[in-house]
């Protein structure tokens, strides 16, 4: 879901600060440090999270024309996560206990072996998992200070605000009806929008 494709769903935020001189080449820098990075062959995470650009979510390399399009930055928030069934975890966790009890002549294992085994179970299905692969693009407007991020969902939106606010060195505040109103109404708008109150346009008695 997003700018080119996709419904119109999207998180408005205000940009809090200063943008630094020269920010063109410091943003260049920042946003490639923080580009997307593929899980490895040897990777234990189960989230990888970073930039990719709007237009190929596959193509590495942020230089600065992929990203600033006349006075907006525009990228995508790209979010690959592996899982591992827990009753699929516990299986073969069962399995590998029962190989080194044979292996050990005991009917036990210790707490620590357990973990160690749980460890080593983990590590072979994240190697074996195929990660299921998000994207949520934003547009930030330069002159404005203002982001529209592209999804509602509190979990990507935390991550987004998480690795705006690390990359560009600015905080973001989301704009929500009353603030949006009070930019309306200006000076001594609060106490107007607080005397707001809902209305019902149904007809009285209406189901």
């Amino acid at each position: 879901m997003g700018i080119l494709k996709g419904g119109v769903k999207f998180r408005r935020y205000q940009v809090m600060g200063e943008l630094p001189e020269g920010f063109r080449a410091a943003f260049e820098e920042a946003i490639g440090q923080a580009e997307f990075q593929e899980f490895g062959a040897v990777d234990e995470r189960e989230e990888a999270v970073g930039w990719v650009g709007v237009d190929d979510w596959f193509t590495p390399g942020l230089h600065l024309d992929r990203w600033l399009v006349d006075h907006q930055i525009v990228l995508t928030l790209r979010v690959d996560t592996k899982r591992i069934p827990k009753p699929f975890l516990k299986q073969e966790c069962r399995k590998l206990e029962a190989e080194w009890k044979l292996k050990a002549g005991r009917e036990d294992l210790t707490r620590g072996e357990r973990e160690e085994i749980e460890g080593i179970v983990h590590k072979r299905l994240l190697d074996r998992a195929m990660p299921s692969c998000q994207g949520h693009d934003f547009a930030w407007d330069l002159d404005a200070r203002e982001v529209l991020f592209w999804s509602t969902a509190e979990k990507a939106n935390d991550a987004f605000r998480t690795l705006f606010e690390r990359t560009f060195g600015l905080k973001l505040r989301p704009l929500f009806p009353y603030l949006l109103a009070l930019r309306v109404l200006g000076e001594g708008g609060g106490e107007v929008a607080d005397r707001v109150v809902p209305t019902s346009f149904r007809p009285e008695g209406g189901a």
